[in-house]
């Protein structure tokens, strides 16, 4: 088989159809990303930096000024301020719940001892549930960070 009659048979009237036709996807597909890059310029979309991310509006990170350093500066010391009154609320917050906690304890102490150890009364299990929510809200306030 000589190479002229591959390139002649390959040019036949049917498969020069196929060629055609394989030609002309080739350019549809090769220019199609032109065209879409072209009505995305002419759209308005968002132009992109050297790192292929949208570029940012100048206003989104503004230069320090002095004035913004200032209230930055006040904010900061507002907030330890509030920090320090809410830990000391929080603070004073447990001391009473312990002190009521261990009233309520003393108190079921010593009733339970003055009653039937193999019976609890009413008044003794209301005491018990109001303990562990005492002992309960205790746990949680030691818990509750308030950070900076």
């Amino acid at each position: 088989m000589r190479i002229q009659d591959v390139c002649s048979h390959s040019f036949t009237r049917g498969n020069r159809a196929k060629w055609v036709r394989g030609i002309i996807c080739l350019v549809v597909l090769i220019s199609a990303p032109f065209s879409i890059g072209i009505s995305q310029i002419q759209s308005g979309a968002p132009e992109r930096s050297n790192s292929g991310f949208p570029s940012l509006p100048e206003n989104a990170n503004p230069k320090p000024d002095g004035v913004r350093l200032l209230r930055d500066a006040t904010e900061a010391t507002n907030n330890l301020k509030m920090f320090r009154v809410l830990n000391l609320q929080r603070q004073k917050d447990m001391t009473e719940y312990t002190a009521k906690l261990l009233l309520l304890a003393n108190e079921l102490k010593a009733e339970t001892a003055k009653s039937d150890p193999n019976s609890i009364p009413v008044v003794e299990a209301r005491k018990v549930e109001l303990i562990a929510k005492l002992a309960h809200a205790i746990h949680e306030k030691m818990r509750a960070s308030i950070a900076n």
